[in-house]
């Protein structure tokens, strides 16, 4: 009963993904943020040349060197800063959109009849962060590798196909990861809102603070470092994920002791 329990508490929820538009949501809301990436890339790195045509003989040398900072027209830097977007914005709204649902669906009755039917609360607990964390992350896989390709068109190409493949796999992972925290913090504290404020600061943070001190890079926060800065040493991500593995299952066992206990 567990595997077929499993597998229709994941049926569910993909209907529930689907029917509630949250696949629509985080969709919309990764490909948005490419958009307005690419086009602060296109619209500010072009103000200093008008500048240089409109006042003949000023000195814009300060003003191109932040544009290039901040919105390089070289690929591995400007998905490097897509990435940051993506880790900032779209994590904090993942985690605000997936925070309360355990929560909700526990306070209203909602497991009682599914638990009374044999299904077992590990059963809806792993099924929300299966299909949440697997939607989430998919949906920037789809939207980092679009970016790659737009890119290409008109920056410097510097970033090779199977790197853009493996970087929009492993920043699809980090928001899965997050999705996943989100949601089995939620059932620890029975409320969305510790978990939510919990989950946001160690990913808003926590990479950049870690970023100055040696053992930073062995952190799981690392892997969203790792994205930021368009790394190709994968090497360095053994721990990080590993780590991410085992804080991932033990804060499972722990959010199903706590529901078993109710």
């Amino acid at each position: 009963m567990k595997y077929t329990g499993l597998k229709c508490c994941i049926l569910k929820d993909i209907k529930e993904v689907l029917r509630t538009g949250k696949l629509l949501i985080f969709g919309l809301l990764a490909l948005g943020i490419g958009v307005m990436i690419m086009g602060f890339t296109v619209i500010f790195t072009d103000i200093p040349d008008y500048l240089t045509m409109e006042l003949p003989g000023f000195d814009i040398q300060s003003l191109e060197d932040m544009m290039s900072t901040l919105y390089p027209k070289i690929v591995s830097a400007n998905i490097g800063v897509f990435s940051y977007y993506i880790g900032f914005f779209y994590s904090l709204v993942l985690v605000l959109v997936v925070n309360g649902i355990l929560p909700r669906e526990w306070k209203k009755g909602k497991w009682v009849l599914p638990i009374e039917q044999g299904y077992l609360r590990s059963d809806l607990i792993l099924g929300k962060c299966i299909v949440y964390g697997v939607s989430s992350g998919a949906c920037v896989f789809v939207a980092y590798i679009l970016y790659y390709i737009v890119a290409n068109t008109f920056m410097v190409r510097d970033m090779s196909i199977p790197d853009a493949v493996l970087l929009a796999f492993i920043h699809g992972l980090n928001m899965a990861f997050i999705v996943s925290y989100t949601m089995l913090m939620s059932v620890w504290f029975r409320n969305g809102i510790v978990a939510a404020i919990s989950v946001i600061g160690t990913v808003l943070f926590v990479p950049d603070i870690m970023n100055f001190l040696p053992i930073g890079k062995y952190l799981p926060t690392y892997m969203l470092t790792f994205v930021y800065d368009t790394h190709t040493d994968y090497s360095e991500l053994v721990m990080p994920l590993l780590l991410n593995i085992i804080l991932l299952i033990l804060t499972y066992i722990f959010a199903i002791w706590r529901a078993e206990k109710g």
